[in-house]
């Protein structure tokens, strides 16, 4: 393997920009003053005539003398005043200076998160964009207190729900009977999302696999909605074998149905509404997802690689499929996976909260997260969107591109022939063994996505590859499934800041 790229694009479509100069001369000679009785300001016509008259009385036979004295003493206040501004600019400049040296102002950085906390907060707008734990900490799953568990769990693409009980260490598959909306909130809200749009249906446990037959809660009607350890009572069986199929977002769903894309096509309008890009300074860097009203996903490479961890600097544009300037939405928070790894790419995945909700339209909505143990077809309807390169060494694209793609299995991605033993876990490849359609730089931390049950479902984030289109080297994908616990870890814990 001779090259390795992050899929990331550092403005190679957009030239540098001339910084203006601010030029505001102040003319500080403007106003004249009297010197010793020599007339230097402007005065009235009358006062003028007088003092001629006056001279010619008394036959000054001085006034060539007096008058060259004048103008050197006008001469020597101007030099006078000159100096006296200089040294205000001066003493002002010193000012600024030791402001600037001594004074430095808070600025929100990108934070690195972890499931295993290594400090009390994540609050890292001093920090240097620095791991706040040592970097041989070890993967995990443990918070400081106790084993970590996602207190939610949905289950492949029928979005089976399961709760967790902290007292008897167990999931419990939720009936459907007695289910109400209000539950469905309460659900969503621990899982982090602050949507109004919940939707829930039954869905029958006769076809359900082995692991969601083990245990059963039913709705205790004595119990508060707005506790999750208060409202589920265990069962043995649910009574109408019937279990509860939860949504917390109107997600996937396109508005159009039909490629940085190398050996793509340009996209339709609406085709991807979950597609965004996210520029620093103006300039598009990388992509990202949309998965909630205030949520963005994207690669953790994309902050890290060239230090842009500074959160202001960052904007998300979104419901556009060109990357003229569009509607663009201010971030909060910016938060990257703990465990990324620059060497290996490995934890390759970030998350965004915006300052604002984005107000969702037929060109602007979010696309599904994956679910628990579902699994996707590798010749199924998947796809990859961006504006990245359009080739090896090219521009980006100024239009979304899309192209369709193979999910390619890991032992296959893992030989000798592709990626021998880089393809961790936490990865997946997508695209084809023959080359010629495949992500670029420019495409970091856009979406790959699969259509199942009239859905479209995040599978994988755009993360790194040997080169572009090449043969036998598939673009290489964040594998979001093994990371939805720290991905509703993130939202569970941002949702309790205020």
């Amino acid at each position: 393997m001779t090259k390795v790229s992050k899929r990331i694009s550092l403005f190679d479509i957009f030239p540098e920009g001339r910084r203006e100069q601010d030029v505001n001369p102040s003319n500080t000679l403007g106003e004249e003053t009297p010197v010793d009785g020599c007339t230097v300001q402007p005065v009235d016509e009358a006062s003028v005539i007088i003092s001629t008259v006056t001279d010619q009385q008394n036959h000054n036979v001085l006034g060539p003398e007096k008058s060259s004295l004048c103008s050197l003493q006008h001469v020597s206040r101007i030099l006078i005043h000159i100096s006296i501004i200089l040294s205000i600019v001066a003493a002002s400049l010193s000012v600024l200076l030791i402001l600037q040296y001594f004074y430095h102002p808070p600025v929100q950085r990108a934070c690195p998160d972890y499931l295993e906390m290594c400090a009390p907060s994540l609050n890292c707008s001093l920090a240097d964009g620095a791991n706040l734990c040592p970097p041989s900490r070890q993967p995990s799953n443990r918070t400081l207190s106790s084993e970590y568990r996602n207190p939610v769990l949905l289950l492949t693409s029928r979005s089976l729900l399961q709760l967790y009980n902290v007292i008897t260490g167990r999931y419990y598959t939720v009936c459907h009977q007695g289910w109400m909306a209000s539950h469905g909130w309460t659900v969503c809200r621990e899982l982090g999302f602050n949507s109004h749009t919940v939707l829930s249906s039954p869905v029958p446990l006769s076809a359900t696999d082995a692991p969601c037959l083990e245990s059963f809660a039913v709705v205790n009607k004595t119990g508060s909605p707005g506790n999750l350890e208060g409202f589920l009572s265990p069962v043995e069986t649910c009574p109408t074998q019937e279990g509860v199929s939860l949504q917390c977002t109107d997600c996937g769903r396109s508005a159009a149905e039909s490629q940085r894309i190398v050996g793509g096509s340009p996209s339709a309008w609406g085709r991807w509404p979950w597609q965004v890009s996210l520029r620093w300074d103006g300039r598009h860097v990388c992509g990202g997802s949309i998965i909630s009203s205030q949520w963005v996903m994207s690669a953790a490479h994309c902050f890290i690689l060239s230090n842009f961890l500074t959160v202001g600097r960052w904007k998300v544009h979104a419901g556009s499929t060109s990357l003229n300037p569009s509607t663009s939405h201010s971030i909060r928070s910016i938060y990257y996976n703990g465990l990324y790894n620059p060497e290996t790419n490995d934890y390759d995945v970030a998350l965004l909260k915006t300052s604002q909700p984005m107000g969702f339209s037929e060109t602007l909505r979010p696309v599904c997260l994956p679910r628990t143990q579902q699994q996707f077809q590798a010749t199924g309807n998947c796809w990859i969107s961006g504006w990245g390169h359009v080739s090896e060494g090219g521009q980006l694209s100024p239009v979304l591109r899309e192209a369709k793609v193979h999910l390619i299995g890991s032992q296959i991605c893992n030989q000798s022939s592709h990626y021998p033993g880089l393809i961790t876990d936490q990865m997946l490849c997508a695209g084809y063994l023959n080359g010629k359609v495949d992500s670029c730089q420019g495409d970091s931390g856009g979406p790959l996505v699969c259509q199942e049950g009239g859905l479209w479902w995040q599978v994988g984030i755009v993360s790194w590859g040997e080169g572009c289109g090449r043969p036998n080297r598939p673009g290489v994908y964040t594998n979001i499934t093994a990371l939805l616990d720290w991905v509703y870890h993130r939202l569970q814990t941002d949702s309790e800041i205020p």
